[in-house]
């Protein structure tokens, strides 16, 4: 009796944090629509209460430590020379390298808050209106662009060196460390000298919001579509952002889409931006750079590169990109659908937006050159005194999973030394881990590491702890970075429904059922609803979760007539999409 007790007012204080949970977050929903950038601050009045605002986050740094000292090392070092030259000569070429390392954060100067909350108050006339804080970013990217750090031939073109996951929440800290050979490690000490070094780094921080309801309609002609060379199955098979804007520039020029707007001319490019967003669903599919072919990898640094352009010390912009980020690519679908698909923009919905901040190291030099602290050159004779430091980043999409389904993670570091020794390393997370921003950290030492490039190895692993007692434990993966990105194991889908109202009504049909189904840890789950055709379709959709890299789900359509027939249609989708006006003959 006390055991089932315990499970009763376990199972009510996890739908009670749920609750809360859904009931915060939509308290701080947006009208993403409705933004003013003022005193340099774009703004967005809360849905609940048009007096309240949110800002975002507009400038980034170098993190200072306790001491209010930059967080910053660049050593450059030099190891024997392991041969000679062969020709004789008594003076050979040593070996060596350098090694970047340095912290960044974003956040906003206060002054300029406080500024904006006045002007606010002006341009609204009304004493009540608040600045409340920061934005809560859904997701978050960063990227390293440079044209001197990783050269091929010499020449100046913009080089993505890395790429990873940036925090949400503003003043939080990433990491960044590199290795360099000695002539990538000359070149940027030169760079550091000039005026702009070209280190630069860009974020791309996703937010969300409610946008207003607008009287558009999107047609999509399927059989036009198909004719585009790019999406037909041309020789591309991945794209960048801007690649997708003309793209869909083409389609609509040759009425493939079409997009009929009334009385909405000065709020037409946010209609565009959530029609192109949606078009992007039904054909491409996100996917990380890491994943794109060489070609696509040096669009993208083009891409950032523009972003950046001649931008100084910490200075940001807001970007539209139709929905999708600059930090990815697109790989192109398998797209099968046919005849007409009619997506109405008539009530108020969720949709993302982005915005970027970009970085660049500045003048640095100019003042902390002469400072060993950050800036020398090093022999090293017995690298086993040296530590290897790993850190741990949690994705943004993680942190309002420990609200939902993460109860803890443990990441399991493992290093095999060339002596034939193991370090192993462990770190938990919690959620007042997150919530507290604290910086996750584990070391190893060089027992005997002579190969300094095999010392950079390791293994890790994570496992994840689910609310209600069920873990999921990954692979030992190895890596040599020094930071650990640990990402959502699986992905949150919402599957909309989507129905021409007249292609119903005029096919008899008296309702709808849909049902759809899906792996998550070991079980086949299953949802349903019916759907009538008079019904507000932007309520009727499905929340899913499904593991991370699985996109499909199967689904049966059943639809039932005035004459008391059925008609049903089963298969497999990874739309964010189902129409449901698609009817079978029989």
């Amino acid at each position: 009796m006390r055991i089932r007790r315990k499970k009763i007012f376990f199972l009510l204080f996890f739908f009670l944090l749920l609750s809360f949970s859904h009931q915060k977050l939509e308290a701080q929903q947006i009208a993403i629509d409705r933004g003013v950038r003022v005193e340099g601050l774009w703004c967005f009045p809360l849905i609940t209460d048009t007096l309240q605002y949110l800002y975002l986050p507009d400038r980034s740094m170098l993190a200072v430590d306790d001491k209010k000292q930059p967080q910053f090392s660049f050593i450059r070092y030099v190891t024997p020379a392991t041969s000679a030259n062969g020709d004789g000569s008594s003076i050979v070429k040593a070996g060596g390298g350098g090694v970047l390392h340095f912290l960044v954060l974003y956040d906003t100067d206060e002054s300029k808050i406080k500024k904006a909350q006045e002007r606010l108050k002006e341009l609204l006339n009304n004493d009540e209106v608040k600045l409340k804080g920061p934005v809560v970013f859904k997701e978050g990217r960063y990227a390293l662009v440079s044209s001197v750090i990783n050269p091929e031939t010499g020449n100046s073109e913009k080089k993505l060196m890395a790429i990873g996951a940036a925090p949400v929440l503003q003043g939080s800290r990433i990491a960044l460390s590199f290795e360099l050979d000695p002539e990538r490690s000359t070149l940027l000490f030169e760079s550091f000298k000039t005026a702009t070094p070209d280190v630069s780094i860009v974020f791309d921080m996703t937010f969300s919001g409610i946008m207003d309801a607008y009287n558009a309609k999107m047609t999509v002609d399927w059989a036009e579509v198909q004719k585009n060379e790019k999406i037909s199955g041309g020789a591309n098979v991945y794209f960048v952002s801007a690649e997708l804007e003309k793209i869909y520039e083409e389609l609509r020029r040759t009425s493939a889409i079409k997009l009929e707007t009334t009385g909405q001319d000065d709020k037409m490019q946010q209609i565009v931006d959530e029609a192109y967003s949606k078009v992007t669903d039904m054909m491409f599919r996100r996917a990380e750079p890491e994943q794109l072919p060489p070609a696509e990898q040096s669009g993208l640094s083009s891409l950032l590169g523009g972003l950046i352009g001649n931008s100084g010390n910490g200075a940001a912009s807001s970007g539209r990109t139709f929905g999708f980020g600059a930090h990815f690519g697109y790989k192109r679908k398998d797209v099968k659908l046919s005849g007409f698909s009619v997506l109405n923009f008539n009530s108020r919905t969720a949709t993302d937006r982005h915005h970027y901040i970009t970085f660049n190291i500045g003048d640095f030099y100019k003042k902390f050159g002469s400072d060993e602290k950050y800036f020398r050159t090093v022999s090293l004779y017995n690298p086993e005194f040296e530590m290897r430091q790993v850190y741990v980043s949690v994705d943004g999409q993680l942190v309002p999973e420990f609200d939902k389904m993460i109860n803890s993670i443990t990441v399991t570091l493992k290093k095999k030394h060339q002596n034939g020794s193991q370090t192993m390393r462990e770190v938990t997370i919690l959620k007042s881990t997150v919530a507290e921003n604290r910086n996750l950290m584990m070391n190893y030492g060089s027992v005997g590491d002579m190969d300094r490039e095999e010392w950079l190895n390791y293994e890790y692993r994570a496992q994840y702890n689910f609310l209600g007692g069920k873990t999921f434990q990954t692979d030992w993966k190895q890596q040599n970075n020094s930071m650990i990105n640990l990402f959502v194991p699986y992905s949150r889908k919402m599957i909309k429904v989507e129905a021409d109202k007249d292609i119903l009504r005029s096919a008899n049909v008296r309702a709808v059922s849909v049902r759809i189904s899906y792996p998550f840890l070991g079980e086949i789950k299953t949802l349903d609803f019916t759907v009538k055709p008079d019904d507000d379709l932007s309520q009727k959709y499905f929340d899913i979760t499904l593991p991370a890299g699985q996109y499909e789900y199967d689904y049966t359509i059943r639809w039932r007539l005035k004459d008391n027939t059925e008609k049903v249609a089963t298969g497999k989708n990874d739309n964010e999409l189902l129409f449901i006006d698609v009817i079978p003959a029989k």
